[in-house]
């Protein structure tokens, strides 16, 4: 295997990390950017409005604990303001097996950990919190949203860790991906943005369901990862490993993007093959 094809497969945590100076004015047009550098509320600290309350969960700041609704409630509870709502990011990575391919540049899986990458230094550049879950066959690995660039960095490496175990590790079938974003949605606080970042691959009957709920109390924003042959099908009978199964047929194109928007859901297509890690 040449140098490229291993560069295309594999996933850098120092790469990772670079594509911090990737994130300008324009870098995220998606909830990263739009959702926290547009804010114009007090900093942490300073007061503000009150959003809500709701249940201390692992990674919270425990300096927000509202004693008076805890001692009610008898479970800690967490004063959440809207400032602090809108300045938390999750980045879902989908690393189960079927995004472990591709025909030109990278793997599916190696352009979803970029993309998210990128989404995730522009909210910490811009003083945001951000957490991460991957979604493996064997289950979900998270990290609890933190800020300022050391949370990056844990990220970074975390991503680089778990795509190398993930991608050593994938056979038979994956898990429908509306398991993992029902999990995810059951964790994560109401007012996070949560942005996934997959290839769609069976995605399951209650996916729609599960991210209409979701979008109710959280922002919603799927990062659409296609490899070349699903954005520009080739118009030659090729032989493809579905499952366990050999299937010979073509290509068509691929209407993923159109079953997102139909339903409401944000999307935005991300090249595997392109050298650009941005999003479209």
């Amino acid at each position: 295997m040449g140098g490229e094809a291993i560069s295309g497969a594999a996933l850098s945590r120092d790469r990772l990390v670079a594509l911090a100076s990737r994130v300008g004015p324009n870098a995220a047009s998606g909830l990263a950017r739009g959702r926290v550098a547009a804010l114009s509320g007090p900093r942490r600290g300073e007061g503000g409005d009150l959003y809500d309350l709701r249940p201390f969960l692992e990674g919270d700041d425990p300096r927000l604990v509202d004693p008076a609704a805890t001692a009610r409630s008898g479970r800690p509870q967490l004063r959440r303001r809207h400032e602090e709502v809108e300045r938390s990011l999750l980045l879902v990575v989908d690393l189960r097996g079927p995004m472990f391919w591709g025909t030109r540049g990278r793997f599916r899986s190696v352009a979803a950990a970029e993309a998210a990458a990128v989404e995730g230094w522009a909210c910490v550049l811009a003083g945001g919190r951000v957490g991460l879950a991957i979604l493996r066959d064997s289950g979900i690995d998270w990290w609890p949203s933190r800020p300022r660039q050391a949370a990056m960095l844990e990220i970074a490496a975390g991503l680089a860790r778990s795509h190398a175990e993930a991608i050593a590790q994938a056979a038979g079938e994956a898990a429908p991906l509306c398991d993992g974003l029902a999990a995810v949605a059951a964790r994560v606080p109401s007012g996070t943005a949560v942005v996934l970042a997959t290839g769609m691959d069976n995605p399951g009957a209650a996916f729609a369901n599960i991210a209409t709920d979701l979008m109710c109390r959280n922002p919603f924003e799927v990062l659409l990862v296609q490899d070349a042959v699903e954005t520009a099908p080739p118009r030659v009978r090729l032989t493809a490993r579905i499952g366990h199964a050999l299937i010979r047929g073509r290509f068509g194109p691929s209407g993923t993007a159109a079953f997102l928007t139909d339903r409401g859901i944000a999307v935005r297509v991300v090249r595997a093959d392109a050298a650009e890690v941005l999003p479209a």
